[in-house]
């Protein structure tokens, strides 16, 4: 797979935000028929400050945590993980066992404190396993390549639960979890197009340049460099001062750190265990094969997404799930002009991409400019942004002509409803519209299925579900329970105000920014800032948008 390299450098404390369903990942065997992929990312909870060793996982004692050098750094022995390079491994996760490089080099409370907190909460990490499968593969051949520590593969857990679109409190953004202005400033792309923050291949291959510089500038010890990745390498350097100055040992489990940092070494490595030896914690991890997935075409110029789906013959939404750096219904005019694609499905597109000949790849309606109109106003009406406008027509400036035409870009089949294979069933006899669709109030559960996968399903939030079932967050569901999709009969896409201050929706066919504020009752502009997006902008169905009803004015 052909990807562009370049450096970034996340700012991580952040908050993780409640998001949309996770869709049928199960499904996802590009063997067969390329299915839907990941949805949204779920919450990740903070372990508390104190935990109880009712679990039973091993772990020889519990000790209390507290004083910052009281934890015995001993090496122990990672027991059947060895490194061989000549072995044949089945799956992804045998391969990652096998790459550990310092998850098994320490031994101290606060790990003991994260594996059991993890222990405790194996359902979130059967659930994210299955949602890293597309992606998975992808990382570990290039930690590989880089001969970095195969822990690496399992940070994205930590910041974003595997989602690629997952957004945290200090604007960062992807599987990583990248800020902004570091990603423009080390040439990730972004813009209204295209965001390199959500592209899987382009955000991982960015965030392991930055690791590599890290672990080189502070004297190759991976600790010191995941810490410097998590609170930005002034933090670290400034706190190795600190002790330098006090006769201190300045090694990663020494320094006076933000808390956050302080959870986030002994978090990998307890990871590192768990997944090393799944079995020991109860985890069943999604079977992930050894073999490439997904790759790279590419494609002459601008296209459809929707287009693209088609024509490899797959569906839309595993195009959307596959491409998240795309923002809008197309890929950037000016690229990239690469798609990832199941590996089963390339020829396929590259020989129906051929037969097309002289078709275009984008569509586009035409619109005659009445006296009055300005390019900010025809783009509002067909949901687009002025610079596409410019740069579809060929225009410099904002002077148009009335009389002359107009090429309006607009989504392949955009007119059709998006079917999601794990969409809600909805009410027999509602009229399937984009301005109004009624959600089930109530549903059967199915095995497999966990409190986070049916909140993410119906656009719900775990605690707003349990609170209306009257469940704790953590309750191991039955098959054939039947649970309330809503309170008091309202509707499950509502929202609870008393209880979730944030909810994401993911935008249907239909939909504009102005309907969606309206059917939350918030404000368009507050919407277009809680998402960094112009109120002119397009939206595509399957984006996920953030909302704060409980800080909107209108509320």
């Amino acid at each position: 797979m052909q990807t562009t390299y370049s450096k970034n450098h996340p700012d991580h404390s952040i908050v993780y935000l409640p998001v949309k369903r996770l869709l049928g990942l199960r499904r996802l065997s590009f063997s067969i028929a390329a299915t839907t992929l990941l949805s949204a990312c779920g919450t990740i909870q903070s372990p508390p400050g104190s935990v109880s060793n009712e679990t039973g996982v091993g772990i020889e004692s519990q000790r209390a945590i507290g004083n910052r050098n009281a934890g015995a750094r001993v090496n122990i022995e990672p027991g059947v993980i060895s490194r061989d390079e000549s072995q044949i491994f089945e799956t992804v996760w045998d391969r990652i066992g096998n790459g550990l490089q310092f998850s098994f080099s320490h031994d101290n409370e606060k790990i003991d404190s994260q594996i059991l907190f993890y222990s405790e909460n194996v359902e979130f990490l059967n659930m994210v396993s299955e949602r890293a499968s597309p992606f998975l593969f992808e990382i570990v051949e290039e930690l590989e390549r880089r001969g970095m520590p195969m822990e690496l593969a399992l940070l994205p857990i930590i910041e974003s639960a595997y989602n690629p679109n997952a957004t945290g409190s200090s604007n960062t953004v992807g599987l990583w979890q990248i800020i902004a202005t570091t990603a423009r400033s080390l040439g990730l792309k972004q813009d209204w197009w295209y965001d390199g923050r959500r592209d899987p291949i382009a955000s991982t291959s960015a965030a392991l340049d930055y690791l590599s510089t890290l672990h080189q500038m502070f004297d190759e010890d991976w600790l010191l460099a995941l810490a410097a990745y998590n609170s930005g390498q002034g933090t670290v350097r400034n706190a190795m001062d600190v002790n330098s100055r006090r006769s201190r040992d300045i090694d990663y489990w020494s320094l006076n750190l933000p808390p956050v940092t302080e959870e986030f070494i002994p978090r990998l490595i307890a990871l590192g265990r768990i997944f090393s030896t799944p079995e020991q914690y109860g985890l069943e991890l999604a079977d992930i094969k050894n073999e490439r997935v997904v790759a790279s075409v590419e494609v002459s110029g601008q296209i459809d997404l929707s287009l693209a789906a088609d024509i490899a013959g797959v569906e839309r939404e595993t195009i959307y799930q596959l491409n998240p750096g795309f923002r809008q219904w197309a890929t950037h005019p000016d690229g990239p002009h690469s798609l990832l694609l199941p590996v089963t499905h390339i020829e396929t597109f590259y020989a129906a991409l051929a037969s097309r000949g002289d078709q275009g790849q984008v569509t586009w309606d035409r619109y005659v400019v009445k006296p009055g109109d300005t390019l900010g106003k025809i783009a509002i009406e067909f949901r687009t942004q002025v610079t596409a406008l410019q740069q579809a027509n060929n225009i410099e400036g904002s002077r148009i002509v009335a009389g002359e035409s107009l090429l309006i870009p607009r989504a392949y089949n955009a007119a059709l409803p998006l079917q999601m294979p794990n969409a809600p069933q909805y009410v027999s006899g509602a009229a399937y519209s984009s301005d109004e669709i009624t959600a089930p109030t109530r549903y059967e559960v199915r095995s497999g299925d966990s409190l986070w996968r049916i909140a993410n399903r119906y656009n719900l939030t775990t605690t707003a579900l349990a609170r209306w079932n009257n469940i704790d967050e953590s309750a191991v569901l039955r098959p054939g329970q039947i649970l309330n999709l809503a309170a008091d009969s309202t509707v499950a896409q509502h929202i609870d105000h008393e209880v979730d201050q944030t909810v994401i929706y993911r935008v249907r066919s239909g939909d504009s920014l102005a309907r969606i504020a309206r059917q939350f009752r918030v404000g368009v502009s507050e919407l277009a800032t809680w998402n960094n997006i112009s109120e002119t902008d397009l939206i595509h169905p399957g984006q996920q948008l953030v909302l704060r009803p409980g800080e909107s004015k209108l509320n």
